[in-house]
C-alpha cells in the first residue's frame, strides 16, 4: 500500500514540475541549427529518441514536453502522455503507433534541464506510402566490408530480421549482419525490420541501406601537373591573387591522400588573409590559394604546394614578384627609341669612316691585280675659262687635289702636263692612260663650254672617257663640281646623262682639310690606293716636259 503511495505522488510531482516547466513561456529556449529528418513507412512504428544524446540519456531531473506542427493542419499542438493514446510519448522518447501519411510533419522536443534553462529539437518526419530510395540510409560505398549494421534497433530492445533486395535471409537474426569475403555479388539493399514490444503489442520497425563494393586499384605516385617547380607569378601590391596547385593522384586507393599550400614552411590553414579551396576531379586534386590582398612580405617569401600519399610527398615553389609598372615599360621604350636613334644617327655620320676603314683593310687582303696602272684619269675644261675660273681651277687641280689625294693618301693620278711624255702622240697617250686608270675624274667649272665640234685633246679625252664609261662600262666616274651653276644643258649629252644619274661632288674654296666630308666622299668613290708608288724623281721630269697643246 505504501508502495503504490509513493509511485502516486511521484506521477504527481512529475506532472505538476512539467505544467509548470511547460506555462513558463517567458523563457526562450535554445535552438540548435542542425535538424533531424526521419523517412518511415506507413503501417509501421515508430520509436523516436530525443535527437539530442544527453538529452535523451539524462531523464533524471528534467522535463520534456513533445509539440507537433502536422503538414495537413499547419498547427502547432501538444502532444500527450496517455499511453493509451497511439501518438504519446514518455519522458524523452515519442511513440508513433501504426504510422499513416498524416503523421507526416515536423516535431519538436522541448527539454527542461533546469527551471529557467531548456532546449528544443526538431525532427522532420516524412511517412511514405511505398517503399522508395529516399527511404534508404546513407549508401555504403566501402571497398571491403565485414557486417551492416540495423539503423532503427540502436536504442530499442527488439528482435531484427534481415532482408536482401527483399528477400528474406535465413538464420539471420544478430545485428550486424555479418558478411563474410565480401565481393561485387555482395552488392544490393539490405533491409532490416526490428520487432519490439510496447503494452505486451508487437510492432516493427524497419531500415534500409545501399551496399556498393568498390573496386582495388594500384597506387601510384603523385604527380604535380601546375604549377611549374619554381616558377614566377608577377603581381601588383594589394591586389588579390589566386595560385592553383593541380595533383594527380590517379584512380588509386589513396589512403593519406592530401594536398596544401605552404609560405616559408608554415601551414596557411586558417591564416588570416589566405584561404584554401579543394576540388577533386578524376583523380586530381586542386588547391586553390586565395590571397586577399598581396603584401610586402608575401613577395619576399616562398610559397610552396606540398602533395603527399600514403607513400610519397612532393613539392614545388612559387615566388612572387612585382609587376612593372606601365610607366616603366613607356620610358624603358622611349629610352630604347632614343639610344636606337642615336646609334643610328651615330653610324650614318660615321658609316663612310667605316666603310673607308673596312675597305683599306679587306680590299687589301683580297685584292687581285688588275693591270692598272693609275688609280684616277683627271679630266677638266682648260681652255676658253675666264681668269678666276682658271685661277680656281688651277689652285684646285695642282694644289688640294694633287695634296690630299696624292700626297696624303697615296693614290696615283694621270694629269696633263706632268704625267705625259714629251713628243707622244697626244690621241694614243689619252687612249692608253683612259685604259690604264681605275675612275675618271671629271671637274665641272661654272661658265664653262666644250666645242663640240673641234677634236681638242680636252675634247677627245672626255669623248674617250664617257665612251669608256657609258658604252664599255669598264670605269667608274668621279664627278666634282667647283661652284655654283645653274643648269648642265652646255655640257655633252653623255656627261648631263652621267648628271642626271649621280650627283656631283660639290667643292668650295678652303676645303682643303684631307678629313673633310668632301674628301672623304671622293675616298669613298676611289678605288683602294695602287700599291705600286711612283718617285719623286720621275714626277719631275715628267713635269718638265709636258705634252704639246695642253695646259695646266
Amino acid at each position: 500500500m505504501m508502495m503504490m503511495m509513493l509511485q502516486i505522488i511521484l506521477l504527481l510531482t512529475e506532472s505538476v514540475l512539467v505544467s509548470s516547466y511547460a506555462l513558463n513561456s517567458t523563457v526562450q529556449c535554445e535552438r540548435p541549427d542542425e535538424k533531424t529528418t526521419l523517412q518511415v513507412r506507413a503501417g509501421e512504428s515508430l520509436y523516436l529518441p530525443c535527437p539530442n544524446l544527453q538529452c535523451y540519456k539524462e531523464t533524471e531531473n528534467s522535463s520534456y514536453v513533445w509539440f507537433r506542427n502536422l503538414s495537413s493542419t499547419k498547427q502547432v499542438e501538444q502532444i500527450g502522455t496517455e499511453e493509451s493514446e497511439r501518438v504519446h510519448y514518455h519522458h524523452s522518447v515519442l511513440y508513433i503507433l501504426w504510422l499513416n501519411l498524416n503523421d507526416t510533419g515536423r516535431y519538436i522536443t522541448r527539454w527542461w534541464y533546469e527551471e529557467d534553462n531548456c532546449d528544443e529539437f526538431e525532427t522532420d518526419l516524412v511517412v511514405h506510402e511505398e517503399f522508395s530510395t529516399d527511404l534508404l540510409y546513407h549508401t555504403m560505398a566501402e571497398k571491403k566490408v565485414s557486417g551492416i549494421y540495423c539503423p532503427v534497433c540502436e536504442d530499442q530492445q527488439g528482435s531484427i530480421t534481415w532482408y536482401k533486395n527483399f528477400s528474406l535471409i535465413p538464420n539471420q537474426e544478430s545485428d550486424p549482419l555479418r558478411i563474410p569475403n565480401s565481393s561485387k555479388e555482395s552488392e544490393g539493399i539490405y533491409t532490416c525490420v526490428c520487432t519490439w514490444e510496447h503494452h505486451g503489442i508487437k510492432h516493427n520497425s524497419s531500415g534500409s541501406r545501399r551496399l556498393i563494393i568498390e573496386e582495388l586499384t594500384i597506387n601510384i605516385s603523385p604527380k604535380i601537373q601546375l604549377p611549374v617547380n619554381n616558377s614566377v607569378v608577377f603581381v601588383d601590391v594589394g591586389s588579390k591573387v589566386i595560385l592553383n596547385c593541380s595533383v594527380y593522384f590517379g584512380q588509386t586507393v589513396c589512403e593519406r591522400c592530401s594536398i596544401r599550400w605552404e609560405k616559408n614552411g608554415i601551414k596557411l590553414h586558417g591564416v588570416d588573409g589566405y584561404k584554401q579551396e579543394y576540388r577533386k576531379m578524376d583523380g586530381t586534386i586542386q588547391s586553390l590559394l586565395t590571397i586577399t590582398e598581396v603584401s610586402e612580405s608575401d613577395l619576399r617569401s616562398k610559397f610552396a604546394c606540398r602533395a603527399e600519399d600514403s607513400v610519397e610527398m612532393i613539392f614545388v615553389s612559387v615566388t612572387l614578384k612585382r609587376r612593372a609598372s606601365v610607366l616603366y615599360v613607356i620610358l624603358a621604350c622611349i629610352c630604347t627609341f632614343l639610344v636606337f636613334l642615336l646609334v643610328a644617327g651615330v653610324l650614318k655620320w660615321f658609316a663612310l669612316d667605316l666603310v673607308l676603314f673596312l675597305r683599306q683593310i679587306f680590299v687589301k687582303l683580297y685584292r687581285k691585280e688588275d693591270g692598272k696602272l693609275y688609280d684616277a684619269y683627271v679630266i677638266y675644261q682648260r681652255n676658253n675659262l675666264d681668269e678666276a675660273t682658271s685661277k680656281t681651277l688651277s689652285d684646285f687641280v695642282n694644289g688640294s687635289l694633287l695634296t690630299v689625294l696624292e700626297s696624303y693618301y697615296g693614290f696615283k693620278l694621270f694629269i696633263h702636263g706632268r704625267d705625259d711624255l714629251p713628243g707622244e702622240d697626244c690621241m694614243n697617250l689619252i687612249e692608253t692612260e683612259i685604259q690604264l686608270s681605275r675612275r675618271l675624274i671629271i671637274i665641272l667649272t661654272p661658265e664653262a663650254s666644250t666645242d663640240k665640234s673641234s677634236v681638242s685633246p680636252e675634247a677627245y679625252d672626255l669623248q674617250v672617257g664617257l665612251h669608256q664609261a657609258l658604252v664599255q662600262g669598264e670605269t667608274g666616274v668621279i664627278l666634282i663640281q667647283l661652284g655654283k651653276m645653274q643648269d648642265y644643258t652646255h655640257l655633252p649629252l653623255g656627261l648631263q646623262h652621267l648628271l642626271s644619274k649621280n650627283s656631283p661632288l660639290l667643292w668650295r674654296d678652303g676645303e682643303s682639310s684631307p678629313n673633310s666630308r668632301f674628301w672623304k666622299r671622293v675616298r669613298y668613290q676611289m678605288p683602294v690606293v695602287s700599291s705600286c708608288q711612283r718617285s719623286s724623281k720621275s714626277r719631275s721630269l715628267k713635269a718638265s716636259f709636258p705634252c704639246q697643246g695642253f695646259l695646266v
